[in-house]
């Protein structure tokens, strides 16, 4: 894989193409390899468009945390994540 910024960047430009099945493939590349990558997380919620795909991040979230994060003092990142998605869903 590219580089992580590289490859959110073209994820970026898929997003902003409408390609947003691209965009998140190139995502989960990214959150393979780092999980706690909080842009990349970020750049996921902007390629959901519909309060159902927003539940399902929520739960592809709290899924990766139990299975893939130990480091994550207190979630806190886990905790922003989330608090960015529940904000996107308010908003919609």
């Amino acid at each position: 894989m590219a580089r992580a910024w590289e490859a959110l960047d073209r994820a970026y430009y898929l997003i902003e193409a409408n390609s947003y099945a691209d965009a998140q493939n190139i995502l989960d590349e990214i959150l393979l390899a780092d999980p706690q990558n909080v842009e990349a997380w970020n750049a996921y919620i902007r390629s959901c468009k519909t309060r159902g795909e927003l539940e399902n991040l929520r739960g592809y979230v709290i899924r990766v945390w139990k299975t893939r994060v130990s480091d994550d003092f207190l979630h806190a990142k886990q905790r922003f994540i989330l608090q960015r998605l529940n904000e996107t869903l308010n908003a919609l």
